[in-house]
């Protein structure tokens, strides 16, 4: 099946929003061609609240520069409130032409990230915007075509669907449902601190997952300094590793974190100089340092459409297996997707042909 209508099943898969805005993004990629994606959720002042970027690099570059070309005609930026207002899309195509590359701009912005040609949509909801796509393509790529701004345009509504927010009664999965069965690891970084909580260092592309930890928001349109303090559950996995070697504490230095995107897992080690006696760090504990690691995993409802449409699942068998996956009976499936009994059993039968699965005798 096409990868059109498999991203239509995955915007009515009823994902919060933020993991819908990551597991959309790979087949994006099939239905227009493209180096990168940014998507973000916006709030009816135009601001951000919810960002996801295929390149970990966004995030700081945009935080520590993108808010001085707001008010720049000649950047691409400056068209962020208009469109917002107009629900627009393929607004900077024109713009992409003549002094563009030479300009400031996309020298400071685009070009570090290797994003020279984009191709912007919002998407509305309710006749204002509750989202932005962008789709970029490094310079030596060709620019996007009108042919690409009408692909993205068909798929807008069904994108509007994905990204609305909905009431917490529509969400079926805990906490403890998501973290057991979440996907593989998608985005990882480490800290390395103190065992104080001082940062010491942080590798590239981790901001955004520490934002995924503390629920900041993503507001590019104003300077916005980098928080200085550590998430509270890196903080809480600092008071284990610390207790644990004041003999104060059993619980292992690890945790996972359910958020809207997916599942956060975070491991804590000790870093000590090589020779050192593990007795003797843990008699003084500041003198070492500490490294935590991060890592993002996707939200168990996304994997399992993923794996399913890679083993040739149909939309249909796909929806039909996701529930499987995540151990509903038949009937509650029945239920929940509101068909008869008997097309839950064939759709099954039909999937298990597919996976080439088969039942013991």
């Amino acid at each position: 099946m096409g990868a059109v209508e498999h991203l239509k099943t995955l915007c009515r898969l009823g994902l919060p929003p933020e993991s819908a805005m990551v597991a959309v993004t790979p087949v994006l990629h099939e239905i227009i061609p493209h180096g990168w994606s940014r998507l973000a959720l916006l709030a009816p002042d135009a601001t951000i609240t919810s960002t996801y970027a295929e390149n970990p690099a966004m995030g700081p570059l945009f935080r520590e520069r993108l808010w001085r070309f707001m008010d720049d005609p000649s950047a691409l930026v400056s068209l962020w409130i208009p469109s917002f207002r107009a629900v627009g899309i393929g607004w900077t195509l024109h713009r992409q032409g003549g002094d563009y590359l030479e300009s400031r701009y996309y020298r400071e912005i685009e070009a570090p990230l290797d994003s020279c040609w984009l191709l912007g949509g919002m998407i509305g909801d309710g006749g204002r915007s509750i989202a932005y796509v962008a789709l970029t393509r490094p310079r030596s790529a060709h620019p996007f075509t009108v042919d690409d701004v009408q692909r993205l345009d068909d798929l807008r509504p069904w994108l509007a669907h994905a990204f609305r927010r909905f009431s917490s009664a529509d969400v079926h999965l805990g906490d403890e449902a998501l973290i057991s069965i979440a996907g593989p690891k998608m985005l990882s970084g480490q800290l390395i601190v103190t065992s104080d909580g001082r940062l010491v260092h942080q590798t590239a592309g981790l901001e955004h997952l520490l934002r995924m930890l503390a629920g900041e928001r993503g507001d590019y349109t104003r300077y916005v300094a980098a928080s200085e303090s550590l998430p509270a559950p890196v903080l809480k996995l600092l008071r284990q590793i610390t207790g644990a070697a004041n003999g104060t504490s059993n619980t292992p230095p690890r945790m996972q974190v359910s958020t809207a995107y997916g599942v956060l897992t975070l491991e804590a080690k000790w870093l000590m100089p090589a020779g050192t006696i593990p007795a003797d760090a843990a008699r003084d504990p500041k003198s070492c340092l500490i490294a935590v690691t991060t890592a993002f995993h996707e939200h168990p409802v996304a994997h399992a459409a993923r794996v399913l449409r890679e083993s040739g699942a149909t939309p249909a068998q796909t929806k039909v297996g996701i529930h499987l996956a995540l151990g509903k009976p038949k009937s509650v499936i029945a239920d929940d997707l509101g068909i008869q009994l008997s097309s839950v059993m064939a759709t099954t039968k039909m999937l298990y042909q597919t996976l080439d699965v088969h039942k013991p005798s």
